[in-house]
């Protein structure tokens, strides 16, 4: 039976994934991996508190169980080494079994590593999803900036990437591309994940030095329980026509209508510099895991248990080096004709208000004013 908001959270299991960067310049830019799987468990148990004490509901401590998972290594060695580090503990391994509620934290290449352990949990009985099954599980992921769809691919290239050690650095590069057996097989635990009704949140961070915007919005993949959202750190937040195009395109895709590759395309323009720390800072903010938990609490009335567990729609993907400049307003006129025949008003909306914020739209870098070069021919049909 289908359940919303608090109703029959009693026991709570948390468990947290680091991703994998393991030179220490690398870490000295991006952020200590190892350590961070704690940080997550204790972030997103703040964030359920706090979210519980707003509906009034209060957990003892012994009700939650934190279960931060560490082992480095190429996504499938890992696999196995956090499925090993889980049902070794028999504290973790019961507390995970007798959870209501089951939320996964995790970060950059953690997404495909926890989301084949989840996968593999699920087909080994550990975790109850049944529809049937009287006492089924809620169960969410949070991705963090993940690496769904790899990294940039300029990095490829990169002086420092190059050097990063052993094979697990370049397989990053492989989940550019859905044909290699490494993003095979994360597609088809996404299926086995999805089908039987786990709710993902995916957010990226704006200014990432290392994860496209479409990387970690899972743009290739469409399903009804992919909620999917932008980080903007409060520093260089601006509430311009890119920024707000952006949070479009993803209210778009929220809502199930394609955004014509839009945020591939915008992609690039809004990647931080490689000695930026916006691959990182995602996770110091307290929200993100609060969406989550909204997310999987609270999910839309027009979701019903059929559509949550329906077969995902997988498109294949290549990343690619160089972009068709002109794609873009092809991508946007797509995205305007489609919003113009669903006749939505809300969305209708906000296209209008996309037009004035356009006008008002004075860019100074060469990558933005590129933009709105760009979708000049357009404008007229905003």
């Amino acid at each position: 039976m289908e359940q919303r908001g608090t109703s029959g959270i009693r026991k709570v299991a948390i468990i947290g994934v680091h991703g994998w960067f393991p030179v220490k310049l690398i870490r000295t830019v991006i952020g200590e991996p190892t350590g961070t799987s704690k940080k997550f468990c204790d972030e997103m148990h703040l964030a359920l508190k706090d979210y519980l004490k707003v509906h009034n509901v209060e957990l003892e401590p012994e009700d939650c169980t934190l279960i931060p998972l560490e082992g480095e290594g190429k996504v499938l060695n890992r696999v196995e080494i956090l499925y090993q580090n889980l049902v070794k503990n028999e504290k973790w391994k019961t507390a995970l079994h007798e959870a209501d509620l089951v939320l996964v934290a995790t970060h950059s290449q953690g997404t495909p590593t926890s989301t084949m352990l989840v996968a593999r949990l699920i087909e080994e009985g550990m975790l109850r999803v049944a529809a049937e099954d009287p006492k089924m599980q809620r169960v969410g992921i949070l991705a963090m900036a993940g690496i769904s769809h790899g990294p940039f691919p300029f990095l490829k290239g990169n002086l420092i990437v190059r050097w990063f050690e052993a094979e697990a650095a370049q397989e990053l590069f492989e989940f550019m591309d859905s044909e290699t057996e490494i993003a095979k097989k994360y597609r088809e635990a996404l299926g086995i994940v999805l089908t039987s009704g786990v709710r993902f949140t995916c957010v990226a961070s704006l200014e990432d030095q290392v994860v496209p915007l479409y990387s970690a919005v899972m743009t290739s993949i469409h399903h009804p329980s992919i909620v999917r959202a932008v980080y903007i750190d409060g520093a260089t937040y601006q509430d311009d026509f890119l920024t707000n195009l952006i949070s479009f395109s993803l209210r778009l895709r929220n809502s199930g209508v394609d955004d014509h590759g839009v945020l591939v395309h915008l992609s690039e323009v809004v990647a931080g510099s490689i000695y930026g720390e916006g691959h990182s800072t995602i996770y110091e903010e307290r929200e993100v895991y609060l969406l989550a938990i909204r997310s999987l609490l609270e999910p839309p009335k027009s979701l019903t248990p059929e559509m949550a567990r329906s077969e995902p729609i997988l498109h294949p993907f290549r990343a690619k080096q160089t972009l068709n400049p002109f794609y873009l307003p092809w991508g946007m006129r797509g995205v305007m004709d489609e919003i113009k025949t669903r006749g939505d008003e809300v969305l209708n909306e906000e296209m209008d208000r996309l037009k004035k914020l356009y006008d008002e739209w004075n860019p100074v870098s060469k990558g933005m004013k590129e933009i709105k070069f760009r979708l000049e021919p357009v404008r007229s049909r905003l």
